[in-house]
C-alpha cells in the first residue's frame, strides 16, 4: 500500500499495564516513534489500564522505563500531559457513555437481558448444531421505550451494538485490503451490565477524541478492527488508518515466550544490552530498508522507515543477531560510557566497594578498554574481569591443558617470579604501562631457550585461570605486582591439583 499520509500525523502506543513491557510491544512503539518523527506528526503514550485487578503502578513505570531506556520520548501522555488528555484510560470512562446513549438513540444499539444460562445454552445448541457462533438477537424484538422501562426498572442488562448489513473493507497499510463480512461478526457488547464498556468500545472513542490519525499496532488486533471501524462509522468518526505489524515468533514458530528469551524489555535493560543495540534489533524484526544494509542509528531509522517495507510475515527473534548488535556497538561506545554502566554491576558483583567507586575509575578504564570486543552486553563484564579482583579457584579447560602439557614449567614460573620481582620495579606496574613486563618476559624467555608463548601460556593459566585473555602484560599491569606475586607463589601447588607435576 503506498503510504499517502494526511498533514496531521498523530498516532499512539497504547500498552495495557498488567506487566512488563514486552519485547514485541517495544517494537510497536518503536514503529510508531518511526512513523510519527518521519512525517513530523506527535507520538502519544495512553495507558490503557481499565483491568484495575491486574494493572499496577510497578507496570506503568516499567513502561515509562523502557521507553526511555529506548530513546522513544513520548510528545503527549503521561508525565507529558497534552490538549487531549487525560491519557490513563481509566480516567476516561465516564466519557463513554453518552456514546452509547448516542447509539441507543439511534437505533444503532440495544439493551440485552438475557441471562448467562440462556447464552450458555444458546452456544451449546449452536456448537452441537456446528454452526456459527453468535448472538440470536433475542432482545432486539423488545421496544426501545420497554428496553428502556426495564433498564430503569434495575433490571440487569447489557448493551449491544447492531451489526449492520453489508462487509467491511480495511486497506491496512502493511497488509493490503482486508475484507470481513458483516454476518460473521454478531453483535458484540459495548456496555457491560456495571456500565463499564469493553476495550473495542473505549478504545475507539479514545482514538476519535485524541485525534488519532494511523492506528499501527500488532496483527493480533487485526480481529478486533472490523468491529472498531463499524463502531466508529455508527458514531460518525474520522476513522483511522490501519497498519498491523508482524507478531515476533519464536525460532521455528509459535508465540515467543520466557523459555525461548528475556522477552521483558527490563530484562534487556538490567542485562546492560546498550539502547542503540536493542533500536536497531527492534527495527530489523518485520521491516527491512535493503538487502545490504543492517545497522542503523535511530537517526537513519527515522530517515529510511516506511510502513511499505514492513513485511507481512511473521518476524523471527533471533538472540545471535541482538549479541552481533550490541558487540558492534559496544566497540563504538566512548569508553567512559562503558565504565560508567560497568561501575554499579562491580559494585553490585561485590568486587568495588561503594565508596571506592572513584579511586578505582581509572582501573576499571583500562580493564574495559581491554574487554570491551569481547562483550555483547555489559552483564558479561562481571565475569570477564572477575579475575581483576578474585583470585581463579578454577581453570577452564584451555588452561588445564596447557599446565598437564608443561609439567616443566612449575620450575620456570618460579624463577620468573623471582626474576621479576627483583627486575621490574613496582612503579612500573601501572595500567596501560606495560612495556617493562614485555621486555622482561622475553629476556627470560630467550635464556631459559623459550619461545614467549612457552612462558606467557602457563603464566596466563595460573594468574586468570583462563587460557584466552586480553594482553597478558596489559592484564598483570591491571593485577598489580603483589596481586601477581601471590598467585605466582601458588603455582606449584596449582600444578599438582591439575595433574601437572
Amino acid at each position: 500500500m503506498t503510504e499517502n499520509v494526511p498533514p496531521a500525523i498523530r498516532v499512539r502506543f497504547a500498552p495495557s499495564p498488567t506487566g512488563y513491557l514486552h519485547i514485541g510491544g517495544a517494537r510497536t512503539a518503536l514503529f510508531n516513534y518511526l512513523f510519527a518523527r518521519k512525517h513530523g506528526g506527535t507520538f502519544v503514550l495512553r495507558i490503557e489500564d481499565t483491568d484495575r485487578q491486574r494493572s499496577t503502578p510497578q507496570a506503568i513505570q516499567a513502561i515509562f522505563d523502557g521507553l526511555r531506556y529506548l530513546g522513544l520520548e513520548w510528545d503527549e501522555g503521561p508525565e507529558k500531559g497534552g490538549a487531549h488528555g487525560p491519557y490513563f484510560q481509566s480516567e476516561r470512562l465516564p466519557r463513554y457513555s453518552r456514546y452509547v446513549e448516542r447509539l441507543l438513540a439511534e437505533g444503532k444499539a440495544y439493551r440485552c437481558f438475557c441471562a448467562k444460562e440462556r447464552l450458555a445454552e444458546l452456544r451449546q445448541r449452536q456448537e452441537a448444531a456446528k454452526e456459527r457462533l453468535h448472538y440470536d438477537r433475542l432482545c432486539l424484538k423488545v421496544a426501545p421505550a420497554e428496553a428502556e422501562r426495564r433498564h430503569r426498572g434495575g433490571e440487569p442488562g447489557v448493551v449491544r451494538f447492531k451489526v449492520p448489513e453489508g462487509q467491511t473493507v480495511i486497506e491496512d497499510m502493511i497488509r493490503g485490503r482486508v475484507v470481513v463480512e458483516h454476518r460473521e461478526l454478531e453483535d458484540l457488547i459495548v456496555q457491560r451490565a456495571d456500565g463499564t464498556c469493553v476495550y473495542n468500545f473505549a478504545v475507539v472513542g479514545d482514538d476519535h477524541e485524541m485525534e488519532i490519525s494511523h492506528v499501527i499496532r500488532g496483527e493480533d488486533h487485526l480481529s478486533n478492527t472490523p468491529k472498531q471501524v463499524l463502531l466508529g462509522q455508527a458514531l460518525g468518526f474520522q476513522v483511522p488508518r490501519y497498519a498491523h505489524i508482524p507478531l515476533i515468533l519464536a525460532h521455528g514458530g509459535g508465540k515467543l515466550s520466557k523459555r525461548h528469551a528475556a522477552v521483558s524489555v527490563t530484562d534487556y535493560q538490567r542485562m546492560g544490552y546498550l539502547p542503540e543495540a536493542m533500536i536497531n534489533f527492534l527495527a530489523r524484526m518485520g521491516w527491512s530498508y535493503d538487502d545490504k544494509q543492517e545497522i542503523f542509528t535511530l537517526e537513519e531509522l527515522i530517515e529510511k522507515f516506511s510502513l511499505e517495507k514492513v513485511s507481512k510475515s511473521g518476524a523471527m527473534y533471533d538472540l545471535k543477531k541482538l549479541n552481533h548488535l550490541g558487540a558492534h556497538y559496544m566497540r563504538r561506545r566512548p569508553v567512559g560510557d562503558l565504565v560508567d554502566l560497568a561501575l554499579p554491576l562491580l559494585v553490585r558483583a561485590g568486587f568495588i566497594a561503594s565508596e571506592d567507586i572513584a579511586r578505582e575509575r581509572g582501573r576499571v578504564e583500562k580493564m574495559m578498554d581491554l574487554e570491551r570486543d569481547r562483550i555483547e552486553f555489559m552483564e558479561q563484564i562481571v565475569e570477564r574481569v572477575r579475575y581483576y579482583y578474585q583470585e581463579p579457584s578454577t581453570l577452564d579447560d584451555g588452561a588445564t591443558k596447557v599446565l598437564r602439557k608443561k609439567p616443566d614449567a612449575a620450575t620456570v614460573i618460579e624463577r620468573y617470579a623471582a626474576s621479576v620481582d627483583a627486575a621490574v620495579p613496582e612503579d612500573a606496574w601501572r595500567p596501560g604501562e606495560h612495556a617493562a613486563l614485555d621486555a622482561h618476559a622475553r629476556e627470560l624467555a630467550a635464556k631459559e631457550g623459550l619461545s614467549l608463548a612457552d612462558l606467557a601460556q602457563p603464566l596466563r593459566a595460573i594468574l586468570t585461570g583462563r587460557s584466552a585473555t586480553p594482553g597478558l602484560f596489559e592484564v598483570m599491569a591491571i593485577l598489580g605486582k603483589a596481586t601477581c606475586l601471590r598467585r605466582l607463589a601458588r603455582a606449584r601447588e596449582v600444578f599438582a591439583r591439575v595433574g601437572g607435576t
